[in-house]
């Protein structure tokens, strides 16, 4: 059953991949549009950078520490 399967795959695999590729136009007025001229305004992602790796030390330290409580036990 496994090879019937496997011919049956790559039978379908093969016809949508030659139905994609015969699809295209191949005018010259065929492709993308061009990009809109105007550019996105650019923001000022690492303003907040060392503040966020701060925060990620402390909450890397708050769960190690509530890790290592609840682990330990008084003798």
């Amino acid at each position: 059953m496994r090879p019937q399967i496997v011919i049956i795959l790559t039978v379908v695999f093969t016809g949508l991949t030659n139905t994609a590729m015969l699809a295209q136009s191949t005018g010259i007025d065929s492709g993308p549009p061009p990009p809109p001229q105007r550019t996105t305004p650019e923001l000022p992602l690492d303003g907040w950078i060392p503040a966020l790796i701060i925060l990620a030390i402390l909450y890397g330290g708050y769960i190690a520490y509530k890790r290592w409580s609840a682990t330990d036990t008084p003798a």
